[in-house]
């Protein structure tokens, strides 16, 4: 007797329908036919069981901001930078530490329902909130994690030497429990990319942590300020651990629309991997050109964000991994394909758990039964008919079914 068995699950790392016998929170068997009983035994039908999915960057703490009223609140306007940081600085500073706390509950139960169960969420500081943002998502943290994994990036978003007193409040903010450190464009943001890009490095070598930053410059400029995280990554002995959120530039040197048309793309390849540099794309502004496959080819993990989640950024995202696929297969160009739904796919679990360096990641014996068991036959009808899965197993239990949590 086990706590529970998968019966007729098909695993993708194995091309065959098999039974997957869970115990203590682990997989213990994976079998065809596995003949002996569970306390809970579920039944996939043939279709598709994964390990839980990943969502790479998102910011829990606005999510749902815009939401209340009958229309998406601050949506009226094109996106202006400016205005967004003005908008966010005032929510943060004005907002009700119970209404985000709940908004960060709600988000993180839609995201445990579509089978998201690995989550990096950044958290805002800054010289006038300090670290409360943070301090709440860590004690969020500990309320979910029967729920989801969550990492926490302390992010100060209106620029750690733009906004006086944000690089205390990111130390106070990692000292508090934040996992890594973050940042923003430091060209356009902080208008000061070298000594920018240094006071990164030196909170993340002061606090042991690791870097994902905000990259959204475009052309020549974002790929200089990639070139020299890539650089400084080296210099400082961190490798492996920087990654690059968005690094829309990669995709305007993909298209040769820098100021140089010539082979920039490579070059800044062979510095992200000298520099073991991961890289994060969100569907939401994802760039048309983003390499996604030659970054695969060149060795370098690529994963996927939501980014935002109805909040005064943006209206749009549903923390849904596979909605996201959906619409990354018809934004890129030959990603329709069964080989680019699969590396989309990829963008989900596998590339998505290193970015995240989660061990034990891909269902084998021995490793936590993270799993969900979908309503589709294969990855690439997962994410084409994006239905909702069937099941979440969290640590061994079923935590979400059909789109509803199991209270």
């Amino acid at each position: 007797m086990t706590d529970l068995i998968v019966r007729d699950g098909y695993l993708k790392t194995r091309d065959a329908v098999v039974d997957i016998a869970v115990d203590d929170g682990a997989i213990r068997e994976i079998a065809p036919g596995i003949d002996h009983e569970a306390e809970t035994e579920l039944s996939a039908r043939g279709n598709l069981v994964s390990p839980g999915l990943v969502d790479a960057h998102v910011h829990l703490d606005m999510a749902l901001s815009a939401c209340g009223g009958r229309r998406p609140r601050d949506n009226d306007a094109a996106f202006d930078m400016d205005r967004a940081l003005e908008r966010t600085a005032a929510y943060f500073a004005d907002g009700s530490p119970a209404a985000i706390r709940s908004n960060v509950q709600n988000a993180v139960e839609t995201a445990v329902a579509n089978g998201v169960v690995h989550v990096r969420t950044h958290a805002y500081v800054d010289g006038h909130v300090g670290a409360d943002v943070v301090e709440w998502l860590v004690d969020a943290r500990e309320r979910v994690d029967h729920l989801l994994d969550l990492q926490v990036v302390a992010f100060p978003q209106q620029g750690i030497r733009r906004d006086e007193g944000s690089e205390a409040a990111m130390r106070a903010a990692l000292a508090a429990g934040a996992d890594a450190a973050g940042g923003l464009d430091p060209a356009t943001v902080n208008g000061d990319r070298r000594a920018t890009i240094a006071t990164w490095f030196d909170v993340a070598t002061d606090h042991d942590v690791d870097l994902d930053v905000h990259v959204h410059e475009r052309g020549a400029s974002g790929l200089e300020t990639l070139e020299r995280l890539a650089a400084r990554t080296v210099a400082n002995g961190y490798e492996g651990r920087v990654t690059a959120s968005h690094a829309y530039a990669l995709a305007d040197a993909s298209r040769h629309e820098t100021d140089d048309t010539g082979d920039r793309l490579s070059t800044v390849m062979e510095a992200f991997r000298a520099a073991e540099m991961d890289v994060i794309t969100c569907y939401q502004s994802t760039p048309v050109g983003m390499p996604i496959r030659e970054l695969r080819e060149a060795g370098l993990d690529i994963s996927h964000g939501t980014d935002q989640v109805h909040d005064i950024w943006g209206a749009h995202g549903n923390l849904d991994a596979l909605e996201a696929m959906l619409v990354e297969s018809l934004r890129l160009d030959g990603y329709a394909s069964n080989e680019g739904l699969r590396t989309l796919w990829d963008l989900i679990t596998a590339r998505g758990a290193s970015v995240l360096g989660i061990e034990g990641y891909e269902p084998v014996v021995g490793t936590p039964a993270d799993l969900v068991v979908h309503s589709a036959a294969s990855p690439e009808w997962a994410i084409l008919t994006n239905e909702t899965p069937a099941y979440v197993i969290k640590d061994g239990t079923v935590v979400a079914e059909d789109g509803a949590l199991v209270r």
